[in-house]
């Protein structure tokens, strides 16, 4: 049986709406951005893909914040920006304090420019390839 999750994104580059559409359709479940139409609810694994300039913007923080453990058991975050940023940092400080469980393992993506949607079979390979063991993690925990 499929793991009910989601995956929500905050970006205006095409190519980062492009890696959450990918997950989505490789893993067979919804794809918002961020805030979403309809809250998540009792989903087991959320992905945040994000695109990450200094720290989070509101929608964003307030999103995380209300992302209470009925509504996401685990988060696992896509980070276009540097790896271990104090952003990073502060949206997981958010989520925890929210009570869900955020997983330790982020995918940072390389190269996200504002113009162009388009990812190579290999880029896509490789989150998809991510996300599935973030979905293993989540039902061996």
């Amino acid at each position: 049986m499929a793991m009910k999750m989601r995956v929500m994104y905050s970006s205006k580059k095409g190519k980062v709406v492009t890696y959450a559409e990918a997950i989505g359709q490789a893993c067979g479940c919804l794809v918002n951005d961020i805030p979403p139409a309809y809250p998540a609810d009792k989903e087991r694994l959320v992905l945040i893909v994000v695109t990450m300039n200094g720290e989070p913007n509101d929608a964003v923080r307030r999103f995380c914040s209300e992302l209470y453990p009925n509504r996401a058991q685990n988060v696992a975050l896509v980070i276009d920006g540097p790896e271990k940023s104090s952003g990073e940092a502060t949206l997981r400080n958010i989520l925890k304090q929210a009570g869900t469980n955020v997983l330790e393992e982020a995918y940072y993506l390389k190269k996200c420019g504002i113009f162009g949607k388009k990812i190579t079979l290999e880029e896509r390979q490789a989150i998809v390839d991510w996300a599935r063991k973030m979905q293993e993690v989540v039902s061996e925990a």
